[in-house]
This record gives C-alpha cells, structure tokens and sequence, in this order.
C-alpha cells in the first residue's frame, strides 16, 4: 500500500489564510535522500515571505501550482536511499532541507539529501527544529565578520529568530555583542546576558566604530547605515533590500555584503554541538499544530513573537 503524506503550502500568493494542504503520495526514494518522519518544523520569515509572493523563490512558482512551503526538520529516519551509508534508519536528524527552491518541511514526512542532515539524540525536544534556518543564517552571516572582533558588534531584530541565536553564537565566538532593540528591557535579551542599546541612542551618536549584522534591512538597515563611521563591515541578511543596502553602504565607504544561507553540514554540526553544551540554545516562543500553520503565520505577522515559533507535525 502507498503511503501517503500531509504537506501545507499554497495554490496562490496572499494572507495567512491562503495556506492550504494537499495529500500525495510518497515519492520515490533517490540514492543520495533519506525520508523522515517530521516530528517538528518551524516558521521562518522566509515563509511568510514567500507566502505572498515576495524574494526570490517565489518567483519559481508556476501559475496555479502548489508550492509547498518550510525548510526546518526534526523527525525520524524511515527510510534511506542505496547511496546513503552513514545515517540508518530509525535515528533522530534535524535539517534544513530543500533550501532555497524545494521548499516543504511543512509536512508529515520529508526527503531530505543526507548532505543536508545531521544525527541528533532521540531525547531533543521538538525545539531544536528551530535551530537549523536561523542558526545557520545567524552562524554563516558572522563567519564573514570574523576579523573585525576588534570592535563592538552590533545586531539588530536581537529578540528575532535569527537574532537571538546570532547573539548566542557570537558571544561564543567572543565577540563584543550590543543587541540593538526597539524592546530594549525584553526579558529575552535579559536571559541573554547581553549588553542593549535602543535605537534611539544608536542614533543619538553620529558615528559608531562598529561592525553591524543587519537582520531588518529596508529603511531601518538604511537609517542605521548613517551612523557607522567609513571603513567598518555591515552582513546584511534580508535579500529584498540588500542591492540597496550595499548601495548606500559603498556611497558611505562600509563595506558590506549579503547572505543568502546554505546547507551545510559542517556548520550545522558546530550548532549542534554549542546546542548539546549549552552555549546555545533555542527560544521557543509558541508552538502550533501543522494544521494551524496558519495560526503560525498570522502570529508571526502580529510582530510581537520572540525567538522560534515551533510547528509539531
């Protein structure tokens, strides 16, 4: 008998409400794939993105086709392709799988190339799901900042998925972290132990002789551009505004680059490890079922989350 799996996406670009689910199929298994069993996804703003159409891999969707949406995994192996040798099955793994263009995480099952996988223990909670998109992105976009530990490094959208787990790593990688907030007291930032500063002060000064990881863009990651003195480094990690963001911060004399994360299974085995020590660890603001993605997103959209917003399958 077929076995057949759950996955949530969308026919057409909209609102929250226009996520959907169809039931398909199990495909079949190539070499080089493992398939999971997905106990645990969670929500990116690259979904929600997406999700109405916007940044670069909507632009593959075809008219009326369903695009399947969610690039975070934790579940179990069910089965493994011929090529695959060193992951069995009924072992734990977490992933970020299908990234940029095969979304579908928001599943009941999942393929994923063992390339994009890691073991984990059986114990994780469904959490570490979180751990896989924002802490790549969060791990890779500091890697490029590496050699300017000499100065303070700024992060903005501090109390986001992305930047929780940025301060984290880069704290690890001793860097002198300020969390630039709008929600400067958040007791997320408290938990942290890192050093805060509104952006309101950011802007009283003319010029600060810093590094920045940018995780706004749009006219935030412009106005903050104003303030960094000539010379230093700016990631910028939003790809819809970062042409203009490296733009403006070449007309500054900043040197700044984007980000456009990838699998990669070295780093992701760095996270795992800070993760199973404790150096990082992953905020879960709220968890919803697969079939209130929706609720998911529109939490998302509200603005007010903190951390990973976790999906259980």
């Amino acid at each position: 008998m077929n076995e057949t799996t759950q996955t949530y996406g969308v026919y057409q670009f909209g609102n929250a409400d226009a996520l959907t689910n169809i039931s398909q199929t199990l495909s079949h298994l190539d070499a080089e794939d493992v398939r999971i069993k997905v106990i645990s996804s969670s929500v990116n703003p690259i979904d929600v993105k997406t999700r109405m159409g916007l940044g670069f891999v909507a632009k593959n969707k075809a008219p009326e086709a369903f695009m399947a949406l969610g690039y975070d995994v934790f579940g179990v192996v069910e089965s493994v392709g011929k090529n695959v040798s060193d992951v069995q099955v009924g072992q734990h793994i977490i992933a970020m799988a299908g990234f940029a263009h095969s979304p579908g995480c928001y599943s009941t099952h999942v393929h994923a190339n063992q390339s994009e996988l890691i073991v984990v223990g059986a114990q994780e909670n469904p959490r570490i799901a979180g751990l896989c998109l924002a802490g790549l992105t969060a791990w890779q976009a500091l890697q490029k900042l590496m050699h300017h530990k000499d100065k303070p490094l700024f992060i903005n959208a501090s109390t986001g998925g992305v930047g929780h787990l940025a301060i984290q790593i880069a704290k690890m990688l001793d860097f002198d972290v300020v969390a630039l907030s709008a929600r400067a007291s958040h007791q997320l930032l408290q938990a942290l132990d890192v050093r805060v500063m509104s952006y309101d002060t950011f802007y009283d000064s003319a010029q600060h002789n810093c590094s920045l990881l940018d995780l706004v863009g749009g006219e935030c990651g412009l106005q903050l551009l104003e303030h960094i003195k000539k010379g230093n480094s700016v990631v910028t990690v939003p790809t819809l505004s970062k042409d203009v963001m490296c733009t403006k911060a070449e007309s500054l004399g900043i040197n700044a680059s984007g980000l456009v994360v990838s699998a990669n299974r070295a780093d992701l085995k760095a996270l795992y490890s800070a993760y199973q020590t404790g150096e990082i660890r992953v905020h879960e603001d709220k968890t919803f079922c697969l079939d209130d993605i929706s609720g998911a997103h529109s939490y998302m959209e509200q603005g007010n989350y903190c951390g990973k917003i976790i999906i259980t399958a």
